[in-house]
């Protein structure tokens, strides 16, 4: 996705959020359906990810539940094939700030990388930050 291609879509009032990846980890999770009394159980990951954010670089957590096709959380890890440290384009149904985190639900289209990401800029370790 190009930088033109991102701003028509946020133009179009996409929800999305823009972050440099930092990790996804897949599990089980489940809840009781009240109704039927019967347990439902599904593959769900979370991603981390950072963005620039009210003037600070802060930590977005995006939940993803996955289709009832994907059922072990080996299928889900074969999924994410994502690079730490690229910026990517998360489509998200809705986001929250609750005690100073943020989170986010993905939606169904996904995430997408950035093709004319820039590299992060920042001060090697040990030196002094950039003024």
């Amino acid at each position: 996705m190009t930088a033109s291609e991102l701003l028509e879509q946020v133009l179009q009032g996409v929800l999305l959020i823009v972050d440099e990846y930092r990790g996804s980890h897949a599990e089980m999770a489940g809840y009781v359906d009240k109704k039927f009394g019967t347990a439902i159980q599904y593959v769900r990951a979370t991603h981390l990810v950072e963005c620039a954010w009210h003037g600070h670089i802060d930590r977005v957590i995006i939940t993803e539940r996955f289709p009832e096709q994907i059922a072990t959380v080996e299928q889900a890890q074969a999924t994410f094939t994502y690079v730490r440290g690229r910026r990517y384009v998360f489509y998200i149904e809705w986001f929250k700030r609750e005690r100073g985190q943020t989170y986010a639900s993905l939606g169904g289209w996904g995430i997408e990388e950035i093709g004319d990401a820039r590299e992060a800029v920042g001060a090697p370790a040990g030196a002094p930050p950039p003024p």
